[in-house]
């Protein structure tokens, strides 16, 4: 398996489409559909293990800008989708030969600038926003790095 960002695209549009009940609903999903996409992941030949607790990090992060949004800003959602990442991917256990764990997300940083114009244009559909965060997401996820051994200092990429 590998990451794909076209079924990753597909469920944030799920998302969008269906109007989640609440602010918690939303996150939730969009948490979940994030964490669906990145346990396709592989670091070689081993995968993450995403903990359920780093899913709840990510939906946290977005609940509080979804719950209490800053009238008409959008870098307050795509702040709180990079501050999610980091928190997701700090400390994923990596199962498999060779094992370990991940270093982090470096690519996160660039979600807020990428991310705010995604969803400053107001003329986004459903679609074409779930088109725009799922390449955002899938840009800063491929630079996730996984410390593994054996042998020892081996960092191996995401994919």
């Amino acid at each position: 398996m590998a990451l794909n960002p076209t079924q990753l695209s597909s469920d944030l549009e799920d998302v969008f489409a269906s109007l989640p009940a609440s602010a918690s609903d939303a996150a939730d999903a969009l948490a979940l559909a994030y964490g669906t996409y990145a346990a396709g992941g592989q670091f070689g030949a081993s995968m993450p293990n995403i903990p359920p607790a780093n899913v709840d990090a990510l939906a946290a992060a977005l609940l509080a800008a979804i719950a209490v949004p800053a009238a008409g800003n959008p870098a307050t959602i795509a702040a709180s989708w990079a501050a999610g990442l980091t928190a997701f991917w700090l400390g994923v256990p990596v199962a498999g030969v060779p094992a370990g764990a991940t270093v982090g997300c470096p690519g996160a940083a660039s979600l807020v600038a990428t991310l705010t114009a995604v969803f400053a244009n107001v003329a986004n559909t459903s679609a074409s926003c779930a088109a725009g965060l799922s390449a955002a997401l899938h840009g800063a996820t491929i630079t996730v790095t996984a410390a593994v051994a054996p042998p020892p200092g081996t960092v191996l990429p995401i994919a």
